[in-house]
This record gives C-alpha cells, structure tokens and sequence, in this order.
C-alpha cells in the first residue's frame, strides 16, 4: 500500500512571509508643494513661521566684525555702514533668507546705472551700484545653452536677460553638476507634511479634551417624542438641565429617566505629542526647545542641543550669508574709491551667550595651553593672539599688536638682528 505525504500549514511561516507586504506597497512620492502651499503654510503654521523667523533672526543678529585694513579709518568705516544702509543691506538679507527657507531658491540681482541691453554682459568695472532686488523661485529661470556640456551664462528676469555675475543666487539641497537637473527644495517644504501632522495631532488631542466628559440622559419616550416632531422641547430639556447643573451643581430630572456620564481615558496623549514634537524638530534640524520653548529635563542639561543649534547658524551664516556679503561689499569699496584693496575680510559673530565666568575660566585655559605651546616653540606669540582674537575671547587685540608680536618674535629667535622694536 503505498503512503502518501500529509502536507502541514506551517502557520507561522505564513505570518512571516505576509509580514512587509503593506510596506512594499508604500513609496514615495515627487514633492509636489506649490509655492502658494508654502506661503499658506507660513501665514497658518506656527511651527513653519517660527522655524523661519527664528532662523533668520539668529543668523543676523550678531551682525559680522570685519577686519578694516590700515587704509581704513573712522570715517571711511562710518562710510561703509551708511553705504549699506543706504542700499538697506539688512532687510535684503532678510528678504533673502525669507525666501530662501521657505522656497529653497532665491536670486539676488544688482541694478546698476547701465543701459538695460547691457545687462546681457558681464558685470562692468565701471558700473554703478543703483538698487538690490530680491527674486523668489517663480520670478527667474536659467537660460538653457544650445550646445550640450556648456554651463549657462545668463537668467531671464522678465523680458531681460542678465548675466550672471550681476547676480547672486542662493540654493538649499546639494547642486546637481551632472547632466540630471536637481530642483531645489527647502527644508520647510519636505518637512510640511510632518508639520500639518503635528497640528492635526494637537486639534484632535484638544477636540478630545473638549469631550472627554459626557453626559448621558435616558428620557422615556424619546423616539416618540422625536417622531413627533418635539425635537425642540428635548433641546431646551437639555439646555435647562445643563444650565441648572452650571448653577447649582446638581441635576433634577423625572424618576423614570436615567442619567449617567463617560469620561474618555487620556493616558498617553501627553507622550504622543511629546514624541510628534521630538518628529518635528528632527524634520526641522532644530533643537526642541528652540521651536517649541521646551527646555531640557531629565539628565540632559541641554548644553549638547545648544551647542549643536550654534553650530547650526554658524554653518548657515557661511553658507549663505557669507555671498551676500561678498557680493555686496565690492560695490560699496568701489563707490568709495576702494577698487584695488583687497576683499574685506569678515567673522559672524556667535549667538553662543558664555556668561562672564564661563568666558574667564575659557580663557584661562586657553592661555594656559597657549603658553605652554610658546615656551616649546610650537607657535608663536602672534598666532597665540590671533586665536584668542579669532575666538572672542579678547576683541581689542589689533593688527598692529599682532605684527609687533611678529617682529618681536623674530628679533628674540635672531640675536644678532638690531632691528629697533617700536615702543609704541
């Protein structure tokens, strides 16, 4: 007699296998986020206004410390500032960095005192500066190249078309060098959908506060007294007992109605918005309690998030202000009779707030290593100083200190120099 084989249903090894498929089914999606989408976001969405203003507001109010040569003196340098205000330097930047967090893509254009149709050229030595506009995304475009491999020269602004050295253009995301274009896209733009999902959280978490509570009435006879059509009489029923309960905490009603309450279970709505809020400053880059004013608890002292949002800003500030600065300034050194210095050198200065005794005992630290690093010969005395000139730690060391550092250095290593020191 011949057997035959059973065949058994391994039913964990079906889970298994059935286990992911909903996740394969998921892909993602071209953002597709208009422009008007973003502006609607910024006027509705606290989080989105507040990560852009904030930002914008860090990166610019410590202002920059530029580095005058000795060509420059008190009135030139008053000089400068006027000419940037003049040109309103500040609100350009912000403008710009408006733009730039909420679109992904800005261009700044410099109007000059040329003819129009030479615009088309470079940016002449002899031009003047005039005005600054700000364009968003929508309002410019490259002019493509009809030869392949040749990188595009000019912009279409309206009806002009403007080389590019006359302008500025500023970009969030990595800049495609290859042969597939690479749209810009802000962060604001792929962190929307986190967003609208927090305040979807919070509407719902504060529609289920509202009616956590619920008063249950039993009326004899309701269905007939709705079919009826005394639907009216039952709603001033209610309004009159709620309103008696608000007065005097109690409720009157006939023997045969019945009367009961529910009351929703809360518990856990705090962690889920707590871990929404943790998505959302992910998404955003931002520490929690930069976006949601949440300081630190726990273990946590909150220094790290400081220190790594400082670090932040300070990336941003070389990223994209640092351009801007460098566009500008030429024009202002030219009005100014100042073609052939060279570049004005500039730091931003840190938003980091070190409070006094922080900042004596950094100092002393550092003077400390740095005199150790002297007396062995590793570096010298005008390196030491440019350091703590560099890191803030004392900002009225000036150049001239720094160069009689240098020669003082030179004349101690060479005995024989008799070169005279200056007393100065």
């Amino acid at each position: 007699m011949r057997r035959t084989k059973k065949r058994f249903n391994d039913s964990l090894g079906s889970l298994v296998t059935k286990m992911g498929q909903k996740a394969k089914e998921r892909q993602y999606e071209l953002n597709q986020t208009t422009s008007q989408q973003l502006d609607n976001a910024y006027d509705s969405s606290w989080i989105i206004r507040k990560y852009i203003n904030k930002t914008i507001g860090d990166m610019t109010k410590g202002g920059r410390e530029i580095f005058f040569d000795e060509a420059f003196d008190e009135a030139d340098k008053k000089t400068f500032n006027d000419m940037h205000a003049k040109f309103e330097t500040a609100g350009v930047i912000a403008d710009t960095l408006f733009n730039l967090l909420l679109y992904g893509d800005v261009l700044i254009f410099a109007v000059t005192d040329a003819n129009e149709e030479i615009y088309t050229n470079p940016l002449g030595a002899n031009e003047t500066l005039k005005r600054l506009i700000v364009l968003s995304k929508n309002e410019f475009k490259e002019i493509e190249k009809d030869a392949k491999f040749e990188p595009f020269t000019h912009y279409q602004i309206n009806t002009l078309e403007v080389h590019k050295s006359r302008c500025v253009r500023l970009q969030q995301g990595i800049k495609s060098y290859g042969l597939k274009r690479r749209d810009s896209k802000s962060d604001a733009s792929v962190a929307l959908e986190v967003a609208k999902m927090f305040d979807t959280i919070t509407m719902s978490v504060s529609d289920l506060i509202e009616e956590c509570k619920l008063d249950i009435f039993g009326i004899e006879g309701y269905n007939d007294q709705i079919s009826a059509g005394n639907d009216e009489a039952i709603l001033r029923r209610l309004r009159l007992i709620q309103l008696g309960k608000s007065y005097t905490n109690a409720i009157a009603m006939d023997m045969n109605d019945k009367y009961e309450t529910k009351e929703t279970n809360l518990t856990g709505l705090a962690d889920l918005w707590t871990k929404a809020s943790i998505v959302v400053a992910g998404a955003l880059n931002r520490p929690l309690n930069i976006i949601f004013g949440e300081s630190a608890s726990g273990f946590s002292s909150g220094e790290e998030d400081n220190r790594a949002y400082y670090e932040t800003i300070a990336e941003l500030q070389n990223t994209f202000l640092r351009p801007i600065y460098e566009f500008i300034d030429p024009f202002i050194l030219k009005f100014m009779g100042k073609v052939d210095d060279q570049p004005l050198e500039f730091d931003f200065v840190s938003i980091d707030s070190v409070n006094e005794v922080e900042r004596a005992n950094i100092l002393n630290t550092k003077a400390t290593a740095f005199g150790t690093l002297i007396d062995k010969a590793v570096i010298t005395e005008a390196i030491a100083l440019k350091e703590l000139r560099d890191e803030g730690l004392i900002k009225n060391i000036t150049d001239e200190d720094i160069s009689e550092a240098e020669i003082l250095s030179k004349t101690l290593d060479d005995p024989t120099d008799n070169t005279p020191v200056s007393d100065e």
